[in-house]
């Protein structure tokens, strides 16, 4: 198995693959968040969040609320 389809196991046969796949972790954009709410509590922020027009939009606001509240 080269790697799962969702890509949660992966083999790097070479050490260029493992460099290459290192490179392109990095260089992405990521965003770490962590807290502790309940799942209301998490629904009504994603509820809000909803409401903007792009994806990106709805991340950024959803970590504004989880941050702010």
């Amino acid at each position: 198995i080269k790697s799962t389809p969702q890509r949660g196991f992966l083999r790097f046969d070479t050490l260029s693959e493992l460099r290459e796949a290192l490179l392109s972790l990095l260089k992405e954009e990521r965003e770490f968040f962590s807290a502790m709410k309940t799942k209301s509590e998490l629904g009504k922020l994603i509820e809000i969040a909803h409401q903007e027009p792009t994806y990106e939009r709805k991340a950024e606001r959803f970590l504004e609320l989880l941050r702010t509240q």
